[in-house]
């Protein structure tokens, strides 16, 4: 009895081990196919990029203010090279801020457009 437990164990161990391997080799046969990204698919690769950017670029900012902060409070830089250096990272933040609102703005104004496409779509499919 003992010995068929372990066996029924060892199995549960061994298909925790392989299902991996297994399902990690079934999707790469799967993604093997040729498969050619459409115009849009490409569009949203890219605009997703921009926004990693831009967000990368506003939490370097961020980041640089909280340094410059902290190294002035500690006492390892003037008031005059902390004013500056804060000035500069926040325009920096406010920049990537901005350019951020401006593709966010892009992206409601393409969403817009293609739910206008798909209402026309639509409306022509039910009078026709």
């Amino acid at each position: 009895m003992a010995l068929a437990i372990a066996f029924i164990l060892g199995l549960f161990a061994l298909a925790f081990v392989l299902y991996p391997l297994v399902r990690r080799s079934r999707s790469e046969d799967a993604s093997s196919e040729p498969s050619v990204p459409s115009q849009s698919q490409e569009q949203i690769a890219a605009g997703h990029e921009d926004a990693l950017e831009l967000i990368e670029r506003e939490q370097s900012a961020r980041a640089a203010i909280q340094e410059v902060e902290l190294d002035y409070q500690l006492g390892n830089i003037d008031e005059p090279d902390y004013r500056s250096l804060r000035e500069r990272y926040m325009r920096r933040a406010l920049t990537a801020l901005k350019s951020r609102y401006e593709r966010e703005e892009e992206i409601d104004d393409e969403i817009e457009e293609q739910l206008q496409k798909l209402k026309e779509s639509y409306e022509k499919t039910k009078q026709g």
